[in-house]
């Protein structure tokens, strides 16, 4: 695992590549790097038929390594309606589990995606790519 500021710069580096691609409009990320080796990463992207990724993320190091302690990675069409949100926060009553993607069917349990993951899923689902 890298630290924090280099897994912020492999954000950053992914959100780059994918920005390049002919069916991304528009991009950007901040990256607000915090004291004891923390980071919290906000960015949006997007698409060329308007739909939008909006993420966030906050990262902390522990013994070296970056850890993802929270994320949202919120997918909705131009008219703001959810595609899929992959997110680690608790619901109540509680799921029975913690890292979970919500669809218009409902939520079901979904391992913790990488950005460049969940940007590779919007482009086969849209058949971009």
């Amino acid at each position: 695992m890298p630290t924090t500021e280099e897994y912020v710069a492999q954000i950053e580096a992914t959100l780059r590549r994918f920005s390049s691609a002919a069916f991304v409009l528009q991009a950007t990320i901040t990256s607000d790097m915090r004291p004891g080796h923390q980071a919290y990463v906000v960015g949006e992207v997007t698409f060329v038929d308007f739909s939008r990724l909006h993420f966030r993320e906050f990262i902390k190091e522990v013994e070296g390594k970056a850890q993802k302690v929270m994320y949202v990675y919120h997918y909705q069409t131009a008219e703001g309606e959810l595609i899929f949100r992959y997110d680690n926060s608790q619901h109540r009553p509680a799921l029975g589990f913690r890292e979970h993607k919500h669809t218009p069917q409902g939520i079901i349990e979904a391992p913790g995606p990488a950005l460049e993951d969940v940007l590779a899923e919007i482009a086969v689902t849209k058949e971009w790519v």
